[in-house]
């Protein structure tokens, strides 16, 4: 082959190198275009994919709410199933309520009594007959039916004629105040202690006080008239509110616990200071912790405080129960949730167990090298319990309760009737708060201050075991009141 044939061959297989070369780079570039769509496109998603993941975790901490709230709901449900409402049947196995309502077969039935004391007695007899109308005869044969019926009450109206006399010692003029009234009302001491039973123990509204007076005593009077008493009243006990605050002060065991309050619309806060005697209330604008070192200033230094674990009262000088109530509370609602931890459940039977044994200790005779023993023993048990290393957050928000009251959860192991929960303040407040949520509080701060001295005499009453309508008017009998004779017109 000649050098002209072969630089032919050589042109035409360069020839088709070079219109290959283009069509492998045309393809190249082809293919680098689609790729840099593909990345661009990898990027674009990887982005949503961050905004996919956010609105996850935001959802995920959404449904973690959703899942407490309903926790939380479940708990109240199953507290308060079937207090409202219940089915007339209930279902046992498959089978209808086997228990029957009422009274068990071979159960002593019980009737009220007959009383002993008959005030008056009445013959009845016909002198018709009911159906024919014919006369009837009269018989020796009778029985007899007792019934216990309220008179119809009637207010009266009494007009004391009151003499002017003279006190040759005391060179001055003196009246007598008349029995069972105090100056400046026209309302007796009756009426009084009706009104205070009827506002402070039946809790009844003001509106609903006016209503019951005249449709019960025909006795016409306004909400502004019953508060006006009431405001007198304050200030006739105002010593008696006093006294009670010395009792509450030298006691050697007490109670104390708050709750919201309104006054004029605005967030104030109503205390209780209590013991088994008495019941001291009063409403300030603050939850801080001068109230309960200024109510409770000059207690004894050996004094016992049963509380809640609520910080404002760490600054009294006393000795501090911490109730156990309250802890067990919050172990049990994290203990039931649905995403509880296996420590957490550990831990909310131990705490229970722990109260158990408390309570049967503190239940036996007072032996204070017992008790002592006892108090070395549990401290350890708490120690142990504040030392350890929980993972999950539910058994760490338990764990730092019992860190913060620490040995204060067993004061009463050295103390003798000193209980092991504030169950007592929790009875004694909670009037106030069913009275709070009648009348939405107060409307003044007078009215505020009225509320918490009345209520205070009238639950002190009520501890002490003493009848308001007997005890009110000793309460208000005035000095001197002993010398005035009441004589009816004419005696």
């Amino acid at each position: 082959m000649t050098i002209s044939e072969e630089l032919g061959k050589l042109r035409v297989e360069a020839s088709t190198l070079r219109r290959r070369f283009a069509d492998t780079w045309n393809a190249w570039q082809q293919q680098k275009q689609k790729n840099n769509t593909l990345e661009d496109r990898v990027k674009q998603l990887e982005q949503e994919k961050r905004i996919w993941e956010k609105e996850r975790q935001g959802l995920k901490g959404t449904i973690k709410d959703l899942e407490d709230k309903l926790a939380a709901l479940t708990v109240v449900k199953d507290t308060y199933q079937g207090m409202i409402f219940r089915s007339s049947v209930e279902k046992s196995h498959g089978n209808s309520r086997s228990k029957k309502r009422g009274g068990q077969t071979g159960h002593k039935g019980k009737t009220r009594k007959k009383p002993r004391e008959i005030d008056c007695e009445k013959d009845v007899s016909l002198t018709h007959c009911p159906d024919c109308d014919q006369s009837v005869s009269q018989t020796h044969t009778v029985y007899e039916r007792v019934v216990i019926d309220i008179p119809v009450p009637q207010a009266v109206t009494t007009k004391y004629i009151i003499q002017r006399q003279w006190c040759g010692n005391c060179k001055k003029e003196v009246c007598g105040i008349p029995q069972g009234t105090l100056p400046g009302l026209r309302f007796g001491m009756n009426f009084l202690s009706w009104l205070l039973l009827q506002k402070y123990r039946m809790r009844t509204p003001l509106a609903k006080i006016t209503e019951l007076a005249l449709s019960t005593y025909q006795l016409k009077i306004t909400e502004g008239g019953l508060q006006k008493l009431l405001g007198k009243l304050k200030k006739q006990l105002a010593h008696n509110y006093q006294e009670i605050l010395k009792e509450i002060r030298k006691a050697t065991i007490k109670h104390a616990d708050e709750t919201t309050w309104r006054v004029s619309g605005q967030n104030h806060w109503c205390w209780l200071f209590a013991t088994n005697k008495a019941a001291y209330y009063t409403i300030e604008e603050t939850r801080g912790k001068g109230v309960p070192q200024r109510v409770l200033k000059g207690s004894p230094p050996d004094a016992v405080l049963v509380r809640d674990d609520y910080p404002g009262y760490n600054g009294i000088q006393a000795h501090h129960q911490s109730c156990w109530s309250h802890l067990l509370r919050v172990s049990h609602d994290l203990a039931v949730l649905s995403y509880v931890s296996d420590e957490m459940i550990k831990l909310h039977q131990e705490l229970t167990a722990m109260f158990q044994e408390l309570e049967t200790i503190t239940a036996r005779p007072f032996d204070m090298a017992h008790r002592q023993k006892e108090y070395a023993h549990f401290t350890t048990q708490l120690e142990t319990i504040e030392a350890r290393q929980y993972r999950h957050r539910d058994s760490q928000k338990v764990q730092t309760r019992i860190k913060h009251q620490h040995t204060n959860l067993l004061t009463a192991l050295l103390y003798q009737n000193v209980p092991l929960t504030n169950n007592h303040a929790e009875r004694m407040i909670r009037p106030m708060a069913v009275i709070r949520k009648i009348s939405g509080g107060s409307q003044s701060h007078e009215g505020a201050s009225i509320h918490a001295v009345l209520m205070s005499i009238v639950q002190t009453m009520s501890l002490k075991k003493q009848n308001i309508l007997d005890t009110l008017p000793k309460l208000l009998a005035l000095p001197g009141q002993g010398y005035t004779l009441d004589l009816e017109k004419g005696e």
